[in-house]
């Protein structure tokens, strides 16, 4: 036993199930033929009244799978946030709304019925008091509804109500101006949060889809079917079916009684369907019924038959078609635990394996750009440590030899490199000193200023610059040596690469949520191809080989590693020369 068991568990889920569907179709099959033909050759006439029920059980319940389908399309718009909102919106908000918009809407919302793939729709139309109505008879354009469309659709004596009606056939004149047979589900729609009717429904089905699919059920030329409508109405009934619908009005539910249909007895049987309120009959001579009855014994086994083959078909197929997907993910996930994260799965379907699949393809998305941000991270942690440990070697040397200069310069009465070299050691205490990777905007912008008057000794009058920084916004957090590579970006391309002077303009301010630090000059700008190839530098992180060209580079990857895509640098030519650079961030 264990042994079966150990086999059992380890087989493949394909097998499993196969086995498994087999077994449960088969054996109650087979039991309930058997049960069926021996109950059926000893006591026909005993349970002729109970198979009749089941027949029309049957055919009832057949009938309302197919209305079922049209009840799960009359709940279609609370499947859509959109078209709720839109009905819930007053008349004025819909005047005041592109009417363009609405139509896609409501064009949208009709063809997802139209082409839902289970039932022929004929038509659709949706009614509203005050939101505008849209309709869609059969064989005609779809389009905005009019005040006749209310009686036109909505068929007299249809009761209006939010768990749906269905209507009898009836006539519908198209815009056309053909009439055709059909029959309609009607539903109210209300709001989901006060129950406030927002409009109504009408999905108009050919009469024709019905009929046959009861003819298609019809399980002999000698028995008689008949359906009615709520109140007694034929809907539909066979030829050799001679009842009344008066006679027919008062049987409502579900029973089994023998009539005497012009001196034959006649076992009818009646059943009224919870989904749509019709009752289906049936009428059967009680002498077809116990006739011959080896022969329905021996039809009724080779209908089991039938079926079980077919079923077991189904059983394969249904279980091929759930495993399929499952190994196919399978497969995918041994190719991400060797680390290739390149690929993507089928998702087309909105069932639990396509929902699985959809969140394996963001997951294996998300594990990529993951890896890269932190391998890139890695890497660039790396290379500030390599760089850190490079400044730091002996700087009290460095500020000693500064502080030297400086008192030499002092003692000859020299202010410029007095000034230069206490801008200078100030720059370097800020660039190597700090355990603290984040500064205030006000630390950030004195730093710049020193650099910018160490610059303005070199390159005297032709360079210039003004700060524009309200005091609320010093305290804010910042990323150390953000400012300085963006500032030494408009030194060198206005001064080194350009002509004449230059002044820099650096403005804080705070812009939808964020924080923009703006550095702009007058120099030449940046033509377009150099633009979008620094934009893909800094957007892939590509350092350029060799000293320089690093400094927006690593400033814009920084913040985004730091803060997410939505900050970094943006980068503007202005109009009257120049370049702009805006520094995003986080407010806080």
């Amino acid at each position: 036993m264990r042994k079966w068991l150990k086999r059992w568990k380890n087989m493949r889920l394909v097998n499993r199930l196969i086995l498994m569907n087999t077994v449960l179709i088969s054996i109650p099959l087979i039991i309930s033929s058997w049960i069926s033909s021996i109950g059926y050759s000893n006591s026909i006439q005993a349970n002729v009244g109970r198979y009749q029920a089941d027949v029309v059980r049957e055919f009832t319940a057949n009938t309302d799978a197919f209305m079922n389908e049209l009840v799960l399309l009359s709940v279609t718009p609370y499947q859509s946030p959109e078209l709720l909102n839109y009905l819930e919106q007053s008349g004025t908000d819909h005047l005041n709304g592109d009417i363009y918009d609405q139509r896609l809407l409501l064009e949208s919302f009709v063809r997802r019925i139209l082409v839902n793939g289970r039932v022929d729709v004929a038509g659709v139309s949706l009614l509203s008091a005050h939101a505008r109505s849209y309709v869609e008879l059969p064989d005609s354009p779809g389009r905005f509804a009019e005040a006749a469309d209310q009686d036109r659709v909505v068929p007299a004596g249809a009761e209006v109500t939010g768990k749906g009606y269905f209507a009898a056939p009836h006539s519908l004149l198209s815009d056309n101006g053909s009439t055709y047979e059909v029959f309609s589900i009607i539903r109210q729609i209300r709001s989901l949060e006060n129950g406030r009717p927002l409009g109504t429904l009408v999905i108009d089905v050919p009469k024709e889809a019905l009929i046959q699919r009861i003819r298609n059920l019809e399980s002999s030329q000698t028995s008689a079917f008949a359906m009615v409508d709520q109140q007694g109405n034929y809907i539909y009934r066979s030829p050799s079916f001679a009842l009344t619908n008066q006679v027919l009005a008062s049987y409502r539910g579900e029973g089994t009684l023998t009539l005497d249909n012009n001196g034959q007895p006649v076992l009818l049987t009646y059943q009224t369907s919870p989904v749509t309120g019709w009752t289906v009959l049936q009428a059967v001579p009680l002498s077809v019924l116990l006739q011959d009855a080896s022969r329905i014994n021996q039809q009724m086994i080779w209908l089991g038959g039938l079926c079980l083959i077919l079923s077991v078909l189904l059983s394969v197929i249904h279980s091929m078609r759930i495993t399929r997907p499952l190994s196919r993910l399978r497969d995918s996930m041994k190719l991400v635990e060797r680390g290739q994260f390149d690929i993507e799965l089928p998702a087309r379907n909105t069932d639990e394996i396509g929902h699985l699949s959809r969140a394996f393809n963001m997951m294996v998305s998300r594990l990529g750009q993951l890896t890269y941000r932190l391998y890139e991270t890695e890497i660039r942690e790396k290379n500030a440590q390599i760089a850190s440990l490079q400044s730091q070697i002996n700087p009290h040397f460095l500020y000693n030899t500064l502080g030297s200069i400086s008192m030499y310069a002092e003692l000859e009465d020299n202010r410029e490199i007095v000034q230069m070299t206490g801008h200078l050691s100030a720059l370097l205490r800020y660039s190597i000193g700090g355990e603290h990777t984040d500064v205030t905007i006000a630390q950030e912008l004195d730093h710049v200023q020193g650099y910018l008057a160490i610059q303005q000794i070199r390159y005297g009058e032709r360079l210039s610059y003004e700060v524009n920084a309200p005091e609320e916004w010093l305290n804010c957090p910042i990323i150390r040596l953000t400012l300085q590579p963006v500032v030494e970006n408009a030194i060198v391309h206005g001064l080194e690469r350009g002509r004449g002077d230059v002044h820099i303009i650096i403005a804080v301010r705070r812009e939808a949520g964020s924080m923009q630090i703006v550095v702009q000059d007058n120099g030449p700008g940046m033509e377009k191809q150099e633009l979008a190839d620094q934009y893909d530098k800094m957007n892939k992180g590509v350092l350029p080989e060799g000293p320089g060209g690093h400094g927006l580079v690593n400033v814009h990857r920084r913040i985004v590693l730091r803060y997410g895509q939505e900050y970094g640098l943006r980068l503007y030519n202005l109009e009257q020369g120049g370049l702009q650079v805006r520094i995003c961030i986080p407010f806080s």
